[in-house]
């Protein structure tokens, strides 16, 4: 049987995160983590996803020692935007990082460096396709795996909040109460915008506005306060599920879906706000799945976009 083996990198601006997919199962031992270096010179930046690309072909190969012709090759990308994901064109600016990759092709970028390396990995990799597409709809991407006929709505819960629209295991960014390219996180939500309050910052800003904010305390520790007892951190994640069903409301009510699904970091305290979430969700008859993993099911969603 032919293998479609996909070298997944999920790009961060800290760390790249990387796995071997073949026929959409992620390799556990490939999963490794390198530094993104966004913070260093073009040439700099595109000698590290070299490294990864050659360091990724090199362990398969030391892995598995069948028929290379029946190996079908393919680089994915989650790239975090402003970003022209058709094109491969980065246009992130005004982050202090992935600056001087600003208006470069990358698709382009990586071929014509791939044709300047030596070694069989690269005239192997210069023959696979390369795509990019957003973290969240890959996330999403990778879920519907398990929900082929569903109609639901993905969110990431974390540093901030990303957002994809799925109709029947398809990526949907227009169309019937679906916002421009599915992105919900600069839509309008009380005093400011909904990346504002469902976000890390907003989560701890909840947590500073109801008194239950203490010096040093992240996500992590807020939620360790709510599991312990602390009555002001149970009421600042109740509260936090009320406002998302809040929000989450008139979305349900344009696109219809049968399934939201979260996902991120804060999504792994679902334990403490799920019920809220349900209680003033309810009305609405939609089914709500949480997903602790994101890594894996971004890894799954890039090796789907190759799909036929």
């Amino acid at each position: 049987m032919k293998r479609n083996i996909v070298i997944a990198l999920d790009v961060g601006g800290t760390f790249i995160k990387t796995c071997i997919v073949e026929n959409h199962v992620p390799l556990s031992t490939s999963q490794r983590e390198f530094p993104s270096l966004a913070d260093q010179d073009k040439e700099i930046i595109l000698d590290q996803f070299m490294n990864i690309f050659k360091s990724q072909y090199e362990f398969y190969h030391s892995q598995f020692t069948g028929n290379e012709l029946d190996c079908h090759w393919h680089i994915g990308l989650a790239f975090p935007g402003p970003f022209d994901f058709k094109q491969g064109i980065c246009y992130v600016q005004g982050l202090g990082k992935f600056e001087s990759l600003y208006g470069v092709n990358l698709k382009k970028a990586f071929y014509e460096r791939m044709e300047k390396e030596d070694g069989a990995w690269a005239k192997r990799l210069q023959r696979a396709e390369i795509r990019f597409e957003h973290d969240a709809r890959l996330f999403a991407l990778g879920v519907s795996l398990g929900f082929p006929q569903h109609r639901f709505i993905a969110l990431t819960l974390g540093t901030g909040l990303g957002s994809a629209y799925i109709d029947q295991s398809q990526i949907k960014t227009q169309g019937q109460g679906i916002p421009a390219n599915g992105w919900l996180y600069n839509h309008p939500y009380q005093d400011g915008i909904i990346d504002d309050a469902f976000s890390k910052r907003g989560l701890l800003q909840l947590a500073k506005d109801l008194g239950a904010f203490q010096p040093g305390m992240d996500v992590k520790e807020l939620a360790e306060s709510a599991r312990l007892g602390s009555i002001p951190c149970k009421e600042v994640f109740s509260e936090f599920g009320k406002r998302l069903a809040e929000m989450l409301v008139p979305y349900i009510k344009g696109y219809e879906p049968n399934l939201i699904v979260l996902g991120g970091q804060i999504s792994k305290s679902y334990d403490l706000f799920g019920n809220a979430l349900q209680d003033h969700i309810k009305p609405q008859q939609v089914q709500i799945y949480t997903s602790v993993n994101l890594l894996e099911k971004t890894f799954i969603g890039i090796s789907r976009m190759f799909e036929k």
